[in-house]
């Protein structure tokens, strides 16, 4: 079918057209074909550690009130009123030291009381002595009667005993007098006054309260299902809210075998060295006890585990990339995990950086720690 002139026309019209078209469009085409791919993202910055076997310990913290080793309210043995009260809240008292001085004026003149008639009865004994010693001669001889002889056994054995009670009311006086004087019982610290100067102090009354914080004593609840594995003089490590940064350490001292009914814990009393005094009494501490025999573990450090969706793993650098290895958290020992996985001893696992990361991602290993982000200038 031969096309009609009109249609010849238009098409030998449109072939410039066309052609100018496909000069245009294709270019653009060769030019998208030809458009580089988008530049990939530089590697992260990370840090590492490796993967160690050490000794790890099974461990329990609990919380306790600090005691001290000592404490003693300290008491006088005698009546009286206070003469002297050199002591104050605070103060630190020294075994020995001076307390507080009863008024002892009325002491001293029963004292000299007693030392007179002491001194009167043992020269009337010395007399009867004498005395008994010649009748017996007498006696003897038949010069006397027996109820003379007699007499004079008696005379001699109560001056006797007259110089024994007298002595004994000697030694009480002056036991007052060294009762009147109140002395530190041991090395302390003054923690609270009971009296003054010019009071009246009953006997038993109070006088200063005296606690000994050269070693402490923590008293912790230890949970029944701990019990069988808790042995006196046992290592523990404590802490202390008011010390930060400050650890101590010290020994299980006591397990009490009552548990308490309703919380179903055993006290558990641990006696820790204080030489430094830096450990007060009322203080809260944690203290954590080894609740296992040691054994040899695989761990890493705290921060190269990551938990997403449940579940634990770490990164491992191998050659430029990481690789992400499912792990099972054992044991928390300090700044470490006990872990169990397909990892072993001397792998590079991330430790700082691995928040974002995904496996296969480039990564660069930094000798420092990575700088958080807005502390650049």
């Amino acid at each position: 079918m031969i096309p009609h002139p009109r249609q010849q026309v238009f098409c030998r019209a449109c072939r410039p057209l066309s052609l100018v078209l496909c000069l245009v469009i294709l270019p653009a085409c060769n030019e998208q074909q030809a458009a580089p791919p988008p530049p990939t993202p530089p590697p992260s910055p990370v840090r590492v550690a490796p993967v160690l076997q050490q000794e790890v310990k099974r461990t329990v913290t609990l919380v306790g009130t600090v005691e001290p080793w000592k404490r003693s309210v300290v008491a006088s043995e005698v009546e009286g009123l206070v003469r002297a009260f050199p002591a104050e809240e605070g103060m630190k008292a020294t075994r020995g030291q001076l307390l507080a001085r009863l008024r002892t004026e009325t002491l001293k003149i029963r004292l000299d009381s007693a030392v007179a008639l002491y001194r009167e009865s043992g020269a009337r004994y010395q007399r009867a002595k004498r005395d008994l010693k010649r009748i017996r001669v007498l006696f003897k001889r038949e010069l006397v009667t027996q109820k003379d002889f007699d007499a004079a056994v008696a005379e001699e054995a109560a001056l006797k005993e007259r110089l024994s009670q007298l002595n004994a009311e000697i030694r009480q006086v002056r036991d007052s007098l060294h009762k009147s004087r109140i002395v530190a019982p041991f090395d302390g610290w003054i923690t609270q006054e009971f009296t003054e100067i010019g009071q009246w102090v009953e006997e038993g009354g109070a006088i200063v309260e005296i606690v000994d914080l050269s070693r402490v004593q923590v008293e912790v609840p230890l949970p029944e299902r701990y019990v069988s594995q808790i042995q006196i003089h046992d290592p523990v490590t404590a802490t202390f809210d008011g010390l930060p940064a400050f650890e101590a350490r010290g020994r299980v001292l006591s397990l009490v075998a009552q548990a308490d009914r309703a919380a179903r814990t055993f006290p558990v009393k641990v006696e820790i060295p204080n030489p430094a005094l830096a450990i007060k009494s009322g203080m809260v501490s944690r203290v954590t006890l080894q609740i296992d025999r040691p054994h040899q573990g695989i761990v890493v450090p705290k921060d190269a585990l990551v938990l997403r969706g449940g579940k634990a793993f770490v990164f491992w650098v191998n050659e430029g990339t990481v690789e992400q290895i499912p792990v099972t958290a054992v044991l928390h020992v300090e700044d470490a995990v006990e872990i169990e996985g397909p990892v072993h001893v001397g792998m590079d696992v991330v430790v700082e950086g691995n928040e974002r990361l995904f496996p296969g991602q480039p990564v660069r290993v930094l000798d420092v720690p990575v700088e958080a982000p807005g502390n650049n200038p």
